[in-house]
């Protein structure tokens, strides 16, 4: 769906010489700005003033990353619901093993009322738009 790139640098690698396990949220969370901002948003304003707040996240981890790789982190799918959407990531190494896969849960968040609120047209619009035309 969507992807970006990523070279692993000296701090991303921990006490065990590979990449360090909570570098995949912050991958995960980067890709997600990038498809933000291609879109023309960000996660402070997906539209109306509404942000995102992260509610849940799960990573699988299926061999070490090391210093000076090139990874894709891809969207591969992302699922809404009225509040709130799934996004289903995948990093990827230079050969296109799955190093590293996993979900966030993503809250549309009222900000200024500091509740949760419902998606925002322009956020599913743009999505849907964005979807329409990559198939």
């Amino acid at each position: 769906m969507f992807f970006s790139k990523y070279k692993v640098n000296v701090s991303d690698i921990n006490y065990g010489g590979h990449m360090g396990n909570e570098r995949a949220l912050i991958l995960f969370q980067q890709c997600r700005i990038d498809f933000f901002h291609f879109l023309g948003l960000s996660e402070i304003n997906i539209g109306d003033n509404i942000g995102t707040i992260q509610k849940d996240a799960h990573v699988n981890y299926h061999k070490e990353i090391f210093l000076g790789t090139l990874l894709t982190i891809r969207i591969k799918n992302i699922e809404l619901s009225r509040t709130s959407f799934n996004v289903f990531y995948e990093i990827l190494n230079q050969d296109y093993e799955t190093l590293i896969d996993g979900s966030t849960l993503i809250v549309a968040y009222d900000y200024e009322k500091k509740k949760i609120s419902k998606l925002p047209n322009i956020f599913k619009d743009s999505l849907n738009e964005y979807l329409k035309n990559i198939k």
